[in-house]
């Protein structure tokens, strides 16, 4: 059942421009209905517009690495106990430009600290949004052009040049190269799915690259058992010194593509390959968002996959009647802050440790009212 799913899910990716809808199971909200508080007791800012665990193999990997040691996922205090000790928050980015900023920043925090596996998320169709919230081709068009703009960073530390870009499909990988060209009958596709050629050879140095061309082979899982299954590690070149991999939400395979690109790195020790990962809803795969007996076998290794990485920049909002966001700029702690009616952000919580959207939501959120 589950590889008629998948494989009527890349059919449909396929036949027209849209690639990515909105999720209704995502919940939406309504403005905040909740008093301020009184402002001397709060961290405000301007508001926008718009555990680990693993086998030895992988301990073994990140010692290579040189990861610094984390603490416990349970540490965590209110902000003002923070902010008492002298402790400097990144403050929530308050457009688009600011947000890029800090992600490039942040990004070059984590290769320096030589960080194995960057998580990269944000929602791409307005900070206070959540993914679904946009239109499909809309999300994935935005998100290549704030990707393009993190992607600087590699401009910046003179590695763009050898740094791979992974888009999910040949499909996706040209539209990032070429833009939105007139379908052959000379009709241009709707404006809202539009997009420009962000990653074109003479706006982006490196190469641009796909990781798999989805077949009934692939998605149904069958390449494996007839043995013909390419590993996406396949396509890198020994001169590449960074992997990027944008949105691989579409199905388990994409997915899959950039935990063979890991393992195959896995093999070079300590002279493994950073790998970011952009807007891939990892949280999904992290919480149990699939079903158990969907696609088990690939889904039991994928979500030890997702826990090993390091969530370098992170947003995700809280919707209805009393909104919030979880956030963080690497390597700055995590943040909890809440969404005030006079247009102010509260931080109400930080920790170390990655507290996960479910703990925040269920026992966090409702400790800070």
């Amino acid at each position: 059942m589950s590889a008629l799913v998948a494989s009527a899910s890349s059919v449909a990716r396929h036949v027209a421009p849209a690639r990515r809808g909105p999720d209704p199971s995502r919940a939406r909200g309504s403005p905040s209905s909740t008093p301020p508080r009184d402002p001397a007791s709060r961290c405000v800012v301007a508001r926008p517009s718009a555990s680990r665990r693993g086998d030895a193999q992988v301990a073994r990997f990140w010692k290579g690495l040189g990861q610094p040691a984390r603490r416990g996922a349970d540490e965590g205090t209110s902000s003002k106990s923070s902010l008492k000790a002298g402790g400097a928050l990144t403050p929530f980015p308050k457009d688009y430009a600011q947000m890029v900023s800090q992600c490039q920043k942040a990004l070059q925090h984590g290769l320096d600290d030589g960080l194995g596996l960057m998580e990269i998320q944000f929602p791409p169709g307005g900070l206070e949004t959540a993914p679904g919230d946009v239109e499909g081709n809309m999300e994935s068009n935005l998100t290549v052009q704030h990707l393009r703009g993190i992607c600087a960073q590699f401009e910046r530390n003179k590695t763009a040049k050898t740094t791979r870009v992974f888009f999910p499909d040949p499909i996706e990988a040209k539209l990032a190269r070429t833009g939105t060209n007139a379908s052959p009958d000379g009709v241009r596709a709707p404006s809202n799915s539009e997009t420009r050629a962000w990653f074109a050879p003479n706006n982006w140095p490196g190469p641009v690259d796909f990781l798999e061309s989805p077949s009934f082979l692939s998605v149904s899982g069958l390449d494996k058992v007839l043995n013909k299954r390419v590993s996406t590690w396949n396509k890198a070149k020994a001169n590449d010194t960074a992997f990027v991999v944008a949105y691989p939400v579409s199905n388990v395979s994409e997915l899959t593509c950039t935990r063979e690109l890991y393992e195959g790195e896995l093999g070079r020790g300590t002279g493994a390959r950073p790998i970011v990962v952009c807007n891939g809803e990892l949280e999904r795969t992290r919480t149990n968002y699939y079903p158990p007996f969907w696609n088990a076998g690939e889904m039991a290794p994928l979500r030890e996959f997702v826990k090993v990485f390091e969530q370098i920049y992170f947003i995700h909002n809280f919707k209805g009647s009393n909104p919030a966001v979880l956030f963080r700029c690497y390597p700055g702690p995590w943040q909890v802050m809440r969404r005030r009616r006079d247009d102010s952000l509260e931080v109400v919580w930080t920790g170390e440790e990655y507290p996960g959207v479910q703990k925040v939501a269920l026992e966090i959120l409702p400790k800070h009212p």
